[in-house]
């Protein structure tokens, strides 16, 4: 009888520990969920992305009679379609800047001596 008592007097604090209790486990489940889940698979998605641009991108300039432009078009129409296969947003700007950057960065390495003093 004293539990059943006890239960009786104290039945607010018991509903606020359970509640907190629920909340708790929610604020685990959410932070595994981010740990393991999303930013995961995001980051995951991302690097195929970039080493399939890598790809696109030789695969561009073997093409002689394309500009830039074109070619810069061509990796973003593949890239446009691997995004949609992995079921990702496709983030244009983002790729864009990307691309451009790699390509900054091969024509450092490939630059010669002369036109790397220059």
């Amino acid at each position: 009888m004293n539990i059943l008592l006890w239960l009786n007097q104290n039945w607010e604090l018991i509903c606020i520990c359970f509640g907190i209790l629920v909340n708790a486990v929610g604020v685990a489940y959410n932070i595994y969920k981010l740990c393991r889940g999303t930013h995961a698979k995001g980051a995951a998605c991302w690097l195929k992305i970039l080493e399939a641009a890598r790809v696109y991108e030789i695969e561009a300039e073997q093409f002689q009679d394309y500009t830039a432009a074109e070619k810069l078009q061509y990796v973003l129409s593949r890239l446009r379609l691997l995004t949609a296969e992995l079921g990702i947003p496709f983030d244009e700007a983002r790729l864009s800047a990307q691309i451009e950057a790699d390509i900054a960065f091969s024509k450092e390495v490939n630059a010669t001596k002369s036109e790397r003093l220059e």
